[in-house]
């Protein structure tokens, strides 16, 4: 016997769901949303429920294997905002609820496996009197005190604190149980990597401007966003925090997104003295173990508040009341590979099928952010620092001609640089030190041939190590030893080229050997915990130096720090990216808003070989509005986001002709549908990528731009009818973040 049939849908690159019968025995608990075991070729897989339907389909269905939950693992609003993911990104659906899932529950076994057990020693319930207890233990001092010991913490405990920390043996455990007096019990455990977190007190007072904010906030319509522009320092993590309080003491949940694991530790650290253990973390530096654990708290309600990176976005919060977005312009939260969504679109979505309220917060908005204020996006401004504190001055300091200190060569060092961290080191004071450039140098160069050692694998440069010495591709992870001569004609003169945060850390350790220096980049966090153990040595004042790349620049609050120096702020202004110089721009703006947050002030110094650059000039005056003036005119012609909608289709494959070949196949297949269905599109293209090798695969691409809705017509139809190449793959990413 059946109960109907489920449509079910498969974390597969398909967009058709799979249709299987529903036996008798799981009917009551196959529903849309829930997770279940379905045969699929031979294996177990675990499935989404999308819809029941009652007729057979004309092959016969295999049944479901299994129902492994009490309840719905995908709850209907986050359903819904999969299936918007799936339409809006051309993608399958399965890939799309692949992402609102931690990876431990899309393992097809029973959930005994998803989750952590410990044994628990509980006492029985009929307990003995006094006279029955003298008896038991005439001649058992120690069981009577493992007895007691039970009572006094209330009953029951794990055996491991029984064993570990109260030193009863395991035979104590196992005579207690034999004799009838106790129980061992399997009981979940929920893994908090955060429990023993440090909580900051937060704030008590609002300023005006924050109060207005709050008012401005708390009278959104539900569904409806708002754009909190707040200059650094303004206390943008105030208005977050007090937003979250009011939506928790109305009795909904929240979300907060950083787009940096690094700020994880001090988001988690205030949200957990705000509110305590609701707070649930989520994010890809946890185990799988505990980010399910994270998911199920947060699921069972016993959790009503959610902070992590981009996937946080489908956190399962009961009657979701507030998204916060912090950061919303960082390009972290778009993900790179499918479903190729941007949490800040999909948090909008989201907000609105819930009637939540949704905050994207900023010190330097997005251009796509500032184009939303108004139609879609109340604009609320927090126009000064806390306390009346003036942002810092920022200099920029011209390489071509200002005096260099010879001794730090190459690394470009300008004696302006030299004597303000000398001046902060003598006062006592900290400096942060960027340079978006991780390693030792960019390249290693034979001095006589001008041979430069590229990686097997892609068309990148190896950039050049140390501690351990090695050269390094930062694309596909290629490591070979650096070689004693040039392999091309064994001159033994090898030259670096270029300069990275490690050759800076050496710079600062010779010139100023007295300070304590701490390099953060990905290099240097590539451990559990690492960022946290960084940042707090530079809050408790251990940390005299803290050089690092782009994840120093956003999010850290030290009033200690009174200089920032950016070491070449010219790294990433002319890669070829129609976004370069509005990320240079966010760049310097962020960084330098983490001087002076402090009563002795602080200042900027910006090195560059372009101080006439509208995106630093910009910064260097604080001028954000400026500056997304100034870029929007840029983008009107040639036409880039927010002007047009853009979506970035690229081929890929290991055979660089047959990659060509399809390309032009494909641009061809694009304009023939544009032109048939007079669609307000242009394609551009085909090309090769501007990184044309990435992993032994080679990339071109077609870019579609023009009006929204004819592209997502376009993308749809290509999503489910493009036709596919055996050797060559072709993504669709739409609204890239970058088309590199």
């Amino acid at each position: 016997m059946t109960s109907g049939y489920a449509q079910v849908a498969l974390p597969l690159p398909l967009h058709a769901a799979y249709t299987y019968r529903i036996p008798d025995a799981l009917a009551g608990r196959i529903v849309p949303g829930a997770r279940v075991v379905v045969p699929l070729r031979g294996r177990r897989v675990v499935g989404i429920v999308l819809s029941l339907v009652a007729d057979a389909p004309t092959a016969a269905p295999l049944d479901v294997l299994e129902a492994p939950d009490e309840e719905p693992a995908v709850t209907a609003p986050i359903l819904r905002t999969a299936r918007w993911v799936a339409d809006y990104y051309a993608t399958p659906i399965g890939l799309a609820l692949r992402a609102a899932l931690p990876a431990a529950m899309w393992g097809a076994t029973r959930t005994d496996a998803e989750r952590a057990t410990e044994r628990i020693l509980a006492l029985s319930a009929d307990s003995p009197s006094l006279i029955e207890r003298e008896r038991l233990f005439a001649r058992r001092r120690r069981q009577r005190e493992l007895y007691e010991a039970l009572e006094g913490l209330g009953g029951r405990a794990p055996v491991r604190h029984v064993v570990e920390q109260l030193g009863f043996g395991d035979a104590l455990v196992r005579a207690l149980v034999k004799g009838g007096l106790a129980r061992v019990e399997l009981a979940e455990r929920f893994r908090d990597p955060f429990a023993g977190t440090p909580a900051s007190a937060p704030p008590t007072e609002a300023t005006p401007d924050q109060r207005n904010a709050l008012a401005a906030i708390e009278s959104l319509p539900p569904g409806r966003g708002a754009l909190l522009f707040g200059v650094t320092g303004s206390g943008k993590t105030f208005v977050y925090l007090e937003a979250v309080r009011r939506a928790l003491a109305a009795g909904r949940g929240a979300i907060v997104l950083v787009p940096e694991i690094g700020l994880t530790p001090q988001t988690v650290s205030r949200l957990r003295g705000a509110f305590g253990d609701q707070v649930a973390v989520l994010h890809s530096g946890l185990s799988d173990g505990e980010r399910a654990d994270a998911w199920r708290l947060l699921r069972r309600g016993v959790r009503r508040v959610a902070v992590g990176a981009r996937s946080a976005v489908f956190a399962p919060v009961a009657d979701l009341g507030i998204i916060v977005v912090d950061e919303e312009h960082e390009a972290s939260y778009k993900n790179n590979e499918a479903p190729r969504y941007h949490a800040r679109d999909v948090a909008a979505v989201r907000a609105r099928i819930e009637g939540a309220r949704l905050v994207l917060g900023s010190a330097t908005p997005s251009l796509e952010a500032m184009a939303l204020a108004g139609p879609r996006l109340d604009l609320v401004r927090l126009p000064v620092r806390v306390g009346m504190r003036p942002l810092p001055p920022v200099e920029l300091v011209d390489l071509r001609v200002a005096p260099r200190v010879q001794a730090a060569a190459p690394v470009p060092w300008s004696e302006r640089l030299d004597e303000g961290i000398a001046t902060a080191l003598e006062r006592r004071e900290q400096a942060i030190l960027l340079l978006n450039r991780r390693g030792w140098a960019s390249f290693l160069q034979c001095a006589d041939c001008g041979e430069v050692r590229r990686c097997l694998r892609c068309t990148v440069s190896l950039t050049v190590h140390q501690s351990p010495a090695a050269l390094r591709c930062h694309y596909c992870g290629h490591s070979e030893p650096v070689p004693l001569a040039c392999p091309a004609c064994s001159n033994p003169l090898q030259q670096t080229r270029g300069v990275g945060t490690q050759q800076v850390e050496r710079v600062l350790a010779e010139r100023y050997p007295g300070a304590r220096i701490a390099r953060m980049d990905l290099d240097s966090t590539s451990t559990k915990w690492s960022h946290q153990r960084i940042l707090g040595a530079v809050e408790r004042g251990e940390v005299d130096l803290l050089v690092g790349t782009q994840m120093i620049a956003k999010g850290l609050d030290f009033p200690n720090v009174t200089l920032v120096g950016v070491i070449d702020a010219d790294t990433g202004l002319y890669l070829p990216d129609f976004r370069s110089a509005e990320r240079t721009f966010q760049l310097l703006a962020q960084v330098a808003g983490r001087a002076g947050r402090g009563p002795r002030g602080g200042q900027v110094l910006v090195q560059t070989r372009n101080p006439r650059h509208p995106a630093l000039v910009h910064a260097a005056s604080h001028d954000t509005e400026g500056f997304l003036a100034e870029e929007l005119r840029a983008r009107q012609w040639p036409a880039y986001p927010p002007t047009v909608a853009l979506a970035n289709l690229v081929a890929s494959g290991l055979d660089e002709q047959a990659v060509a070949r399809r390309a032009a196949e494909l641009a061809d297949w694009c304009h023939a549908l544009i032109a048939r269905h007079a669609l307000a599109l242009e394609a551009l293209g085909p090309a090769p990528c501007a990184l044309a090798r990435i992993k032994d695969r080679w990339r071109w691409h077609v870019m579609l731009r023009g009006d929204a809705q004819a592209l997502g017509r376009l993308l749809r139809h290509a999503g489910r009818r493009l036709p596919r190449g055996r050797d060559v793959r072709v993504i669709i990413d739409r609204d890239p973040s970058s088309v590199l």
